[in-house]
């Protein structure tokens, strides 16, 4: 049999780190030798721990779900009917996918869009933050009616944003930013890519229609999940009505647009809508110690729809 040359050949290249003794010659020559060959050994057992071989470049690994929990298993009949064009279903705590439809199709989040406008707004303010109404009232689309020129903390800026989905509260966070409303949405559109999320750009920080404003039923729902590690944004998303104040003396009573909040097990989170973008929600629910994260985008009937994958999750899953 004819022997394999070529793989004998190249076997060679690996460098040894065996111990090596000079078979004559100048030793001081051998030493320099045998402390090269020791320093290329340290550098390839070494360079994943201080950093890259250059011109490699390292994949990114996204952190997946990891859980201790019992994992959710279809045990009925299939989900329903959904007009909804984008959906996605997912088990908070292992990251399960319970039911999609088209989830990365690229569609209008409408006012979903406030979810990542909090995000960046709780990463900088403070809770006791003062911010000064910039448009107020003036604000195109739906508004908390915030008045021009009051002043009020960033934590009830926040529940203006996330209650009633003021437009107004969105660009009072946005203005009151360093750097302004352009560098608050150069934030936004970083934390998509730092999220790992491919599919999702916004134009605006409100949510109103724009031709380069999209995101999918799973990158929403994505940056939903994160949002809500946050306690404030939990908090703020459960609540059905409230009444501000501001520094001024204004009181603003909010009421919340998601009508499913209330019902048993409803936690949050957030509605849009817009003649262009059809209804949108985003739901968090628990049943039983079972946390799941709904996202419908372009639906025609976002509650029932909603209501309707809440019954048929926790009718047709079984955590084992």
């Amino acid at each position: 049999m004819k022997k394999n040359n070529y793989s004998h050949r190249h076997s060679k290249v690996v460098p040894r780190c065996g111990p090596l003794v000079p078979e004559g010659g100048n030793l001081y020559r051998s030493l320099i030798n045998i402390f090269s060959l020791i320093g290329i050994c340290l550098f390839f057992i070494l360079s994943p721990v201080i950093g890259k071989v250059p011109g490699f470049s390292k994949p990114v690994v996204k952190a997946s779900f990891v859980s201790e929990n019992k994992l959710p298993m279809l045990t009925g009949s299939g989900a329903p009917e959904i007009t909804a064009q984008g959906v996605f279903v997912m088990d908070m705590d292992s990251g399960t996918i319970l039911f999609d439809k088209n989830p990365h199709l690229l569609l209008k989040p409408a006012s979903l869009t406030k979810i990542m406008t909090s995000l960046i707004a709780m990463d900088y303010y403070q809770d006791d933050s003062i911010l000064k109404v910039v448009n107020g009232q003036s604000s195109l689309g739906n508004t908390a009616d915030l008045i021009k020129g009051d002043e009020l903390t960033a934590s009830n800026v926040f529940y203006a944003l996330l209650v009633p989905s003021g437009n107004d509260a969105a660009v009072t966070l946005a203005e009151n930013y360093p750097g302004g409303y352009r560098t608050f949405l150069e934030k936004m559109n970083q934390k998509v890519t730092d999220l790992g999320l491919r599919n999702t750009h916004f134009a605006n920080v409100s949510g109103v229609e724009s031709p380069n404003h999209y995101t999918t039923a799973y990158d929403i729902a994505m940056i939903a999940r994160n949002a809500l590690t946050r306690q404030r944004f939990a908090s703020i998303v459960s609540t059905k009505n409230i009444t501000i104040q501001s520094l001024k003396g204004h009181n603003y009573s909010l009421s919340s647009t998601n009508i499913l909040l209330g019902k048993p097990g409803i936690l949050g989170v957030k509605t849009g809508w817009t003649p262009e973008s059809g209804e949108c929600l985003v739901l968090l629910v628990e049943r039983d110690g079972h946390k799941v994260l709904i996202s419908l985008l372009d639906s025609k009937d976002r509650f029932g729809e909603g209501d309707k994958l809440i019954k048929w999750v926790y009718d047709n899953y079984t955590w084992q």
